[in-house]
């Protein structure tokens, strides 16, 4: 097979990436670095900073990257009603040039929507700020408008964003010819047009309170479980079944799958790879009436089931962690540690404990990653510990009451003010030096308010104000994993059962309110009441299920029409992970990760370079808390297994090529032998007589015997059935 043609215009698409980065981290270096921002007061035009704007929803403070206006510029991830509204005082009606400055980078949204009010009504423009703003300096030109005399409105939104961050720092005003000037004279009258750092120290101000002391850094006490007040039920496999059968049915008669189906999908949902022909050899050929039973304890046993389902975890968190500014988020050492906590059968309760009330340095403590990595932000945390933990989102009432539930917009700031003193300062490039700490003092409020908000959660937990940071993180942790919270445990088995029995009792899985679509509530809180009497022990909650003949039923569709829940278990989606370590199983694929590329004078802080895994991952990857039905197989997938150079490498039948089919081929001279093998190595199964007859055919039709192994082996890898849980 030649695919050189793919191989270039993957090729052409990375170069393309590198430049774009290049671009974007040119901006702004010599001697800008030395310089504070642009004095709006010194531009020309009317020119209204971020500072002098009214910035609603979550909005984040920052210098890193130069040139910018004023004391720096704010960004955004996205959210409802995230806008920044820039007023505008137009003193003489007429034609004015309309320009945005932002700060460009590679980790910036390449849509940012803008809104000019002008005299004739609202205009949009559309704004890449991945690229090098076209203008003068920061700013990028929008356009031409007519205004009238009075008081209109330039907001920038980034109430849709979907990637990267988007970027609001000043708007201008200015007429055409004053432009024209400020481009000519830019480079000339630069120095003049900044404000130089101080070089002593401000005097202080008669009367004003000093800034307090940083304290030392506070940390949580060590986790500390407290005993249910209310009686919960274990649940067996037997039991399980009966609910099952007694609110779906059809469970005592179903025919439960053979063995190499099952060990196909207790190997998936456990370990996140297929079986080794030797795992599914061996276990085919145990004749005892527990072999099942034995390979799940044997699954569960492996650092690879820890590794799996940390990375699941860590993908639930980082899917909605936006990306901050010269700091390249590195997740390997949170993966890790959620694979020992795992591994090692910790109650999720303590994981969870600590995840929320970790400091110190994500090097030295990886649960501190979370709060790090959303850069200790009161309103993201609010928002993100409900939905992880609890699977209750809270987001929609962070501007306004809620549209379409009774949650008013109080109960997310009371949420909020539990990390209103939470820290986390950021190095440049290295996640793993990001510091988590707590601030001496500070009260939340909400937008416009004076009320300092008291930390509440769901009106079922308060504390008074002027508690500490680890006081606030230390009592929300413990009521939203304690026994008789109604969310957390059902959070995580709703989370755990839609990935073994293809939907949750709540869809989406991060959303088990009102506004979730819920089945099956009875068995939802069984199941949860068993994770809490087992003090929390995911290894056993996985145990309880894979046993069940409720999982052990065939893998189909529902029939058209069909809308009883679990009636049938529907096939999904293998996770970016999962394809990697099943395409290491089937062809040996390395995990091979190239050199680092240097800082220049162009790019002084360029990205961290891509892994083999990382790269599968940016292709196959998902967002663990989105809808089965979201998730589908895209174009970049096909060209990604059609024409990365090391897939391509692993597939190669060449003598001298060392690969698994090429060994095959020189071991075995049968031909229904190799495909035999190279299914039971790529799928976990023997071929059906049909498929080896197909491949017969195809072998007998080209010359080369070596090419035509080649094209069986690539097409069971862009099978369906290789890329999904069957």
């Amino acid at each position: 097979m030649t695919l050189t043609p793919f191989r270039s215009v993957f090729a052409g698409l990375r170069s393309a990436a590198t430049v774009a980065v290049a671009l974007a981290c040119s901006i702004g270096f010599g001697r800008l670095a030395i310089a504070e921002g642009l004095d709006p007061a010194k531009l020309p035009g009317i020119v209204v900073d971020d500072g002098a704007a009214e910035a609603l929803g979550t909005w984040t403070n920052s210098t890193h990257t130069r040139p910018f206006v004023g004391a720096g510029y704010i960004y955004s991830a996205g959210g409802e009603s995230n806008l920044v509204k820039f007023p505008i005082e137009v003193k003489e009606a007429g034609t004015y040039s309309v320009l945005l400055a932002y700060s460009p980078g590679a980790n910036r949204t390449d849509r940012a929507p803008v809104q000019i009010h002008a005299a004739d009504g609202q205009h949009s423009a559309i704004v890449d700020q991945q690229k090098v703003p076209v203008g003068v300096g920061p700013f990028h030109l929008l356009g031409q408008y007519d205004f009238t005399a009075g008081t209109t409105e330039i907001i920038v939104s980034a109430e849709a964003n979907e990637k990267g961050v988007v970027i609001a720092d000043a708007v201008m005003l200015v007429s055409k010819e004053s432009l024209e000037k400020f481009k000519a004279d830019y480079a000339k009258e630069f120095p003049k047009l900044v404000t130089k750092k101080a070089d002593k120290p401000a005097k202080p101000v008669a009367g004003a309170k000093a800034k307090p002391a940083e304290p030392p850094l506070e940390t949580a006490p060590a986790f500390v479980r407290v005993p249910a007040t209310k009686q919960r039920e274990k649940l067996t496999p037997h039991s399980l079944d009966a609910l099952m059968e007694k609110h779906v049915g059809g469970i005592e008669s179903a025919t439960i799958v053979g063995d190499e189906a099952f060990l196909r999908r207790i190997c998936f949902d456990l370990c996140g790879r297929q079986p080794t022909s030797d795992e599914m050899a061996t276990f085919l050929a145990d004749t005892m009436p527990d072999k099942r039973e034995r390979a799940v304890d044997r699954y569960l046993a492996l650092p690879e089931f820890g590794r799996n389902w940390g990375n699941y975890f860590s993908d639930v968190v980082s899917y909605r962690t936006p990306e901050p500014e010269l700091t390249f988020l590195n997740y390997t050492p949170f993966k890790g540690w959620l694979a020992e906590q795992l591994n090692q059968d910790v109650g999720y309760d303590e994981v969870a404990y600590r995840i929320i009330t970790a400091s110190g340095k994500v090097a030295d403590n990886p649960a501190a990653s979370y709060v790090g990595f959303h850069q200790g932000d009161r309103s993201r945390l609010a928002a993100e510990t409900t939905r992880i933990f609890l699977s209750t989102q809270i987001q929609c009432a962070e501007c306004h009451d809620h549209k379409f539930i009774d949650m008013p917009q109080e109960t997310f700031h009371h949420v909020a003010a539990f990390f209103v003193r939470v820290q986390a300062k950021l190095p440049w490039n290295d996640s793993s030096q990001i510091l988590v700490s707590s601030k001496a003092a500070g009260e939340h409020k909400m937008p416009e308010g004076r009320e300092e908000m008291k930390p509440m959660a769901f009106s079922e937990k308060s504390l008074e104000l002027g508690r500490s940071d680890i006081d606030r993180r230390v009592e929300l942790a413990n009521w939203i994993v304690g026994s008789e919270n109604p969310w957390f445990a059902k959070a995580f088995t709703n989370r755990v059962w839609a990935r073994m029995m293809g939907r949750g009792f709540c869809e989406p899985v991060d959303e088990i309110g009102e506004l979730g679509d819920r089945v099956l509530p009875e068995v939802h809180a069984a199941v949860a009441d068993h994770f809490i009497a087992t003090g929390f022990k995911a290894k056993d909650l996985f145990r309880t299920i894979a046993l069940s003949k409720s999982y052990q039923r065939g893998i189909c569709d529902p029939a058209k029409g069909d809308e009883k829940p679990f009636a049938t278990i529907a096939a999904g989606r293998l996770r970016g992970d999962e394809v990697f370590d099943s395409l290491a199983v089937a062809i040996s694929l390395p995990d091979v990760t190239p050199p680092a590329m240097a800082p220049t004078a162009e790019i002084r802080f360029p990205p961290p370079p891509k892994s083999t895994r990382d790269l599968v991952n940016e292709a196959f990857g998902f967002d663990p808390s989105s809808e089965a039905v979201h998730v589908l197989r895209t174009m970049q997938q096909a060209m990604f297994l059609m024409n990365n150079d090391q897939i391509q490498k692993q597939i190669d039948a060449s003598p001298g090529s060392g690969t698994v089919l090429a060994q095959l081929l020189a071991a075995e001279a049968s031909n229904d032998v190799v495909v035999e093998k190279l299914y039971e190595r790529v799928l976990a199964r023997k071929p059906t007589a049909k498929e080896i007859e197909i491949a017969r055919e195809h072998i007998a039709s080209i010359a080369d015997r070596g090419d035509a192994f080649e094209d069986l082996l690539w097409s069971m890898i862009n099978s369906a059935e290789f890329l999904s849980r069957r």
